[in-house]
């Protein structure tokens, strides 16, 4: 037997009063136009839109919705509508739309034709959403972001790149000025004392006396770590009197630092270079500022030393490590540590490692990546450099790998000058048939500022990843890079800059933008990774927001092989 037609009963049916209500009480904005009628004007608002808008419905009715329009409404979306209702058919578009009051509101409108049963069209109805708070939700964390490639994260200051940018343009003025170069004498072991949040508290309040004593007319920059740099425009002004005034910077500077119930005293050293005086151009400048800070910090008076051409012996020292390094390369100097990668469970277990340079010098003994990969950069030592390192990598995790050690990916950071090189894919094919390592297992991890080049790098990083390489962006929020790029570039995972994670989660601000990006990253189908993870607390905060791996000494410090394969042994 068939199943009989459901016939609802008359008392089951909606009255007319009843819908009307229904729609008079929905949460959102809803219209009807006239498009018989000349300008298609409003013949029936809810009380949605009263309060979306403001307008009584006596002060719409009859009337063209143009009223909601205002100087920043884009004329763009406006003729998607207008198109929408020449050609009979939905669309939605989001409006910057304003209220009887003058203020502004997103409006999400969505509008429709409604035909009778000949086809023939009698009304328009728009739908209202008000959107305001999650747009400038979104827009507030997308200039924050931006934000971020010229400014400091941690104190607000200019960062390296843009103090450049904004130097060059008072030398090519002819502006006469000094730029000092400050460091914090021994800042390392306030961190290690005190703990790095306490650091960071430090170097802030650092920044704000700098700030109220020199005033805005002053470029002042965080370059990295504890070191800043001012630069001050100068008139007639003499060498005693910029001296006097590094001496009452530097006064200020030493006062003691209240910070969560700690006294805590710094000394700061300080190098001065003039323009034109001592060079004409931002690199010379910052350079022989530097050899002056550095001539200061071995002083240890405590007091602002001048630039002298003598210093120049530090070049000397430079060209120094320019001849030793193609020699301790060939002499097995250089050696790789491990940093490892976990994942974002109560308790990370390994899943990858990322692999980092150590140059052991037998005279100097350890030299900092700091101060030799730069010039490996500069002088294209690099080349030969970057192609040890993944030789070793691959060599090394296949070694691993056939010892019964997991099968986990390495990541190798590749610079722009190695990535930019024409035989860079040859050296990675190279490393992967020589080692006989499985692509899978290799990570390359690009910089983010790379990403503004994307014709150059989208070819490469297509044929990589097409063998099965992976690709990720590292310290990714320190530069800025177009999203489009993230959409549109063979990406795999996200490597989000410590600088993000550590105020996370007491800072609300932090955790919020930290949220946004790993969403961002979600959203493009990215696997997340946060970087200078530290505590249980940061931990925790990322499993919770849909971040995927972590980085930093609340996993494992950087490790020699050694430590390596013993920590590799543990899971087995």
């Amino acid at each position: 037997m068939e199943d009989e037609a459901y016939i609802p009963s008359p008392e089951s049916l909606i009255t007319t009063s009843e819908l009307l209500e229904a729609i008079d009480l929905m949460g959102i904005g809803l219209i009807i136009t006239n498009p018989h009628l000349k300008d298609n004007p409003v013949i029936y608002v809810n009380k949605g839109f009263t309060k979306v808008t403001g307008y009584q419905p006596e002060e719409i009715m009859m009337c063209n919705c143009r009223c909601l329009q205002g100087p920043d409404t884009n004329p763009e979306d406006l003729k998607i509508i207008k198109k929408a209702q020449i050609e009979r058919k939905a669309e939605t578009v989001t409006l910057k739309n304003y209220r009887k009051d003058g203020s502004h509101f997103w409006n999400q409108l969505t509008i429709s034709p409604v035909f009778d049963q000949a086809g023939e069209l009698m009304y328009f109805i728009g739908l209202q959403l008000d959107m305001t708070k999650e747009i400038e939700e979104r827009e507030n964390s997308s200039r924050r972001i931006r934000q971020l490639a010229f400014f400091d994260p941690l104190t607000g200051l200019l960062n390296m790149s843009k103090f450049k940018e904004e130097l060059e343009k008072e030398l090519q003025k002819g502006q006469h000025c000094a730029l000092l170069r400050i460091n914090i004498d021994r800042f390392r072991y306030i961190n290690e004392s005190y703990g790095e949040q306490i650091g960071d508290s430090l170097l802030l309040e650092a920044a704000e006396r700098m700030k109220r004593m020199l005033g805005k007319d002053c470029l002042i920059c965080r370059s990295f770590a504890d070191d800043f740099i001012v630069m001050l425009k100068l008139t007639d002004s003499s060498r005693y009197e910029i001296h006097t005034y590094a001496m009452l910077l530097s006064e200020a500077l030493r006062k003691p630092y209240f910070i969560h119930n700690e006294e805590i005293r710094s000394n700061f050293s300080m190098g001065i270079s003039l323009y034109p005086e001592h060079g004409e151009t931002a690199s010379l400048l910052l350079n022989y500022a530097d050899l002056a800070l550095e001539q200061s910090k071995l002083d240890g008076i405590g007091e602002p030393y001048w630039f002298k051409h003598s210093l120049l012996e530090q070049i000397h020292k430079r060209i120094q490590i320019e001849k030793k390094m193609p020699k301790a390369l060939g002499s097995g100097e250089f050696e790789l540590y491990f940093q490892p990668k976990g994942s974002s469970s109560k308790t990370p277990s390994l899943v990858g490692i990322e692999v980092l340079l150590r140059w052991n010098d037998p005279e100097q003994g350890l030299i900092s990546p700091m101060d030799f990969i730069p010039i490996a950069e500069e002088n294209g030592f690099i080349i030969p450099l970057g192609e040890w390192i993944i030789k070793e990598a691959c060599r090394l995790i296949k070694q691993w790998q056939d010892e019964g050690y997991p099968k986990i990916p390495v990541s190798v950071n590749v610079s722009a000058v190695q990535f930019r090189h024409p035989h860079f894919i040859n050296v990675v094919e190279n490393a992967l048939e020589i080692s006989g390592l499985d692509p899978c297992y290799l990570e390359l991890e690009v910089t983010e500022t790379m990403l503004n080049d994307p014709v150059v790098i989208k070819e490469k990083l297509e044929r990589l990843r097409n063998k099965g390489i992976k690709i990720s962006i590292d310290d990714f929020g320190t530069g800025y890079s177009s999203i489009h790029y993230l959409k549109t570039l063979p990406i795999d995972i996200l490597k989000i800059d410590k600088s993000f994670i550590q105020e996370t989660p007491v800072s609300e601000q932090d955790s919020t933008l930290l949220q946004s990006i790993i969403q961002l990253g979600k959203s493009f189908g990215l696997t997340v990774l946060a970087e200078g993870v530290e505590s249980q607390s940061q931990l925790e905060f990322l499993a919770g927001s849909g971040c995927d791996l972590i980085q930093g000494y609340y996993f494992s410090r950087p490790l020699n092989r050694e430590s390596m394969e013993q920590m590799l042994k543990t899971y087995k």
